[in-house]
């Protein structure tokens, strides 16, 4: 399966694109086969050793972190795992480079567009977006090489394809066409008139809600001008009219009650936990009475210890260092501290993977649940 082509995809040679391939094997080897082995040395041989030692199985995460790095396996996938996730952005990165100026002349906004774009050159750029380069993706989201750069933008629609390797679909959509798919099935009630996608980023969540919701207004929201100037150049070049805008999720300039459904989609893990706080505050300002909030990532968060510390490698390992906060809350309270009634909140229950990022698979049982999975989708309906 190869990405869908559009007009500001960056296009690679053949040695590119075989170096990108590698990149992708790498990681699927070590998501799907090494990583998951460490879990067959912890259980049969450090486990039995840690209890035969002390009389017990270890209590929390650091204990299990500490026996596993005892063993050289653990170590060696470990900087494995670190060592994929620096070449996959710099093979990348060098495809982007080399075509900078070219895709930077493709993405400027062209004569009667679809949708829109609003940038806002004066919006400041929070610290914790500016201290962490999230994924290990070097300058972030948010950093500009030059005047209207799409760096970042191009960098990781390339990227997360063969970060998944090609797992999130041709068109790196599957996450928002199963939300939005799933709003569509089991909320039904609910049509929406206008749709709102905070940190929208390349607007991977955001163009299928206008797929299944094709009478409604579909905007998308986002801190970082190269995305937006990109995501922008991606939805018109497959002719989906989104209206996105240079904003802080936290703090927008959209009228009050102005949405149907205010989502979120691969966000909240990326944000302190203040952040995701006045994002809801902010999501419910901006839904009209009945309107539907919705983010993924909704699920329990109460796991052994030793399931705490092997999916917590992407916090550690992958600069995501917000997760640990991000665990350490409920979602629900934090709808609830944002206005909405307890009553209103529901959960879709654990859904099935749509790509294989940590070393848990999901597997549906024959009552029909699903364990292991994705984590699900947290909604709640405005009064």
């Amino acid at each position: 399966m190869f990405q869908t082509q559009h007009d500001v995809l960056p296009q690679e040679t053949h040695d590119e694109f075989a170096r990108a391939e590698f990149c992708g094997t790498l990681r699927k080897f070590f998501t799907e086969t090494l990583w998951p082995g460490a879990t067959d040395v912890y259980k049969g041989k450090q486990l039995p050793a840690f209890v035969r030692r002390n009389g017990r199985e270890p209590a929390n995460r650091q204990e299990v972190k500490d026996l596993m790095e005892e063993t050289f396996y653990f170590r060696a996938s470990n900087l494995m795992g670190r060592c994929a996730q620096e070449l996959l952005w710099d093979t990348v990165g060098e495809t982007v480079e080399r075509q900078l100026p070219e895709l930077i002349e493709k993405a400027k906004p062209k004569a009667n567009p679809v949708g829109s774009l609003k940038l806002n050159p004066d919006l400041p750029i929070p610290r914790y977006i500016q201290s962490v380069d999230i994924h290990v993706m070097p300058g972030n989201f948010h950093t500009e090489l030059g005047e209207d750069d799409v760096y970042a933008g191009a960098l990781y629609d390339r990227g997360v394809y063969y970060f998944a390797f090609g797992g999130m679909g041709p068109e790196n959509d599957k996450l928002g066409v199963a939300m939005a798919d799933y709003v569509k099935t089991h909320v039904a009630d609910l049509k929406p008139k206008r749709i709102l996608d905070m940190g929208s980023g390349m607007g991977f969540s955001t163009l299928p809600w206008k797929t299944l919701y094709p009478d409604a207004e579909v905007h998308g929201v986002d801190i970082a001008a190269p995305m937006m100037r990109y995501a922008h150049a991606r939805a018109e070049s497959f002719g989906v009219p989104i209206h996105f805008s240079q904003q802080d999720a936290c703090h927008t300039d959209l009228p009050d009650g102005h949405f149907d459904v205010v989502f979120s989609c691969l966000v909240t893990h990326e944000m302190p936990v203040h952040v995701i706080k006045a994002m809801f505050k902010e999501s419910y300002r901006l839904l009209a009475p009945g309107g539907l909030l919705m983010c993924d990532g909704g699920g329990k968060r109460t796991q052994s210890p030793d399931k705490e510390f092997f999916t917590s490698w992407f916090a550690n390992n992958n600069n995501e260092p917000f997760t640990a906060g991000l665990n350490k809350i409920s979602l629900a309270d934090a709808i609830v501290e944002a206005g909405f009634d307890s009553e209103s909140i529901f959960y879709s229950g654990q859904q099935a993977a749509v790509y294989l990022k940590g070393m848990w698979k999901s597997e549906k049982k024959a009552d029909g649940k699903v364990e292991g999975g994705y984590s699900g989708y947290l909604m709640a309906r405005k009064p």
